[in-house]
């Protein structure tokens, strides 16, 4: 009887076999001890990942609007918009609700309020011409660093200055939140809450303290705006993006 396919092609593997060099066997098992046993850079293994880690909380909280300042926030119960300092805190009963003048406050006109401000002095289009423009707290050469718009016979308000890191108001309110303007952040005082203004000499002027209205708080192009009167976060949003 003829020999099956099935055995020829066995026949043929082991002849093959025979003709090849075949390295002796390795055993993986020793290979990997080996390299388990060399001694790891962990210091530049965790300051890779200590760099990459921070790299990533803090490409979170760029993307994020007010995301910066709500860790201040976080940390230290603050709000800060350049320039003006929130704490959360209760509204204290003693502080007068009338509205209290900002340090050297003169009357003037919009023109010359641009020619003697060192930032740019703007008007919102949702609220037209002011009733009044009010420097305050000039330099020694004349130059304000408040500008004031007032509308409705003083009862809603913006002012303009210049932003800084030190703040020029200080306020307390509880209810104060994170919110933007122009996709920019922004904080929101919904209620009444104290004011307190430090001047340029970086004195607190309790003189100045008083019950506020709901305030809208923002900086753009080095400037910082406050802009009180206006019932709702709407209404206030709408006329902060309507400067011109």
């Amino acid at each position: 009887m003829s020999e099956r396919p099935d055995d020829d092609l066995a026949g043929e593997l082991r002849a093959l076999g025979a003709r090849l060099d075949v390295p002796e066997p390795v055993d993986q098992r020793s290979a990997v001890r080996a390299r388990l046993a060399r001694p790891v850079r962990r210091r530049h293994r965790t300051r890779w990942w200590t760099a990459s880690a921070v790299a990533a909380i803090l490409g979170t909280v760029a993307a994020v609007a007010p995301a910066r300042a709500a860790v201040v926030d976080a940390v230290e119960g603050l709000l800060r918009v350049t320039g003006i300092e929130v704490r959360r805190g209760p509204v204290p009963d003693d502080l007068p609700s009338g509205p209290s003048p900002l340090p050297s406050l003169r009357s003037t006109g919009l023109v010359e309020a641009r020619r003697i401000a060192l930032f740019p002095v703007l008007v919102p289009a949702a609220l037209g011409a002011p009733d009044q423009v009010l420097p305050a707290d000039p330099d020694r050469n004349g130059a304000p660093r408040v500008v004031t718009l007032t509308y409705r016979g003083g009862a809603v308000r913006l002012d303009q200055f210049d932003g800084a890191p030190a703040p020029a108001y200080f306020k307390s309110a509880p209810a104060a939140h994170w919110t933007t303007v122009r996709d920019g952040p922004a904080i929101w005082l919904p209620g009444p809450h104290p004011v307190t203004y430090v001047d340029r000499d970086r004195v607190e002027r309790t003189e100045t303290a008083r019950l506020a209205a709901p305030t809208l708080v923002w900086s753009a192009g080095g400037v910082t705006y406050r802009l009180e009167g206006l019932p709702t976060l709407a209404e206030a949003q709408e006329v902060a993006v309507s400067l011109r």
